[in-house]
């Protein structure tokens, strides 16, 4: 069971773009609860309303951190 978390992405924080309608950024956690434990940044593929804890299967225009501010950061910055 611990292995299925490790593998698996969940939404951290969604939000919808002011500039692009259709688009909604988002901040994922991979690998959730190891040392290891990375942020997805990226946008959702808008076939449904996300919310945190959601798990989704791929973050399109992904970037990565392990660093939570930089995450957090770039989504308080996106347009």
């Amino acid at each position: 069971m611990k292995n299925e978390i490790k593998e698996r992405i969940f939404i951290l924080a969604t939000k919808k773009s002011q500039e692009y309608e259709g688009t909604t950024y988002c901040i994922g956690v991979f690998k959730l609860g190891t040392r290891c434990m990375e942020f997805i940044l990226g946008e959702t593929d808008n076939d449904r309303q996300y919310k945190r804890g959601d798990e989704v299967t791929y973050i399109y225009n992904a970037d990565y951190t392990s660093d939570l501010q930089i995450a957090l950061d770039w989504l308080n910055n996106a347009k």
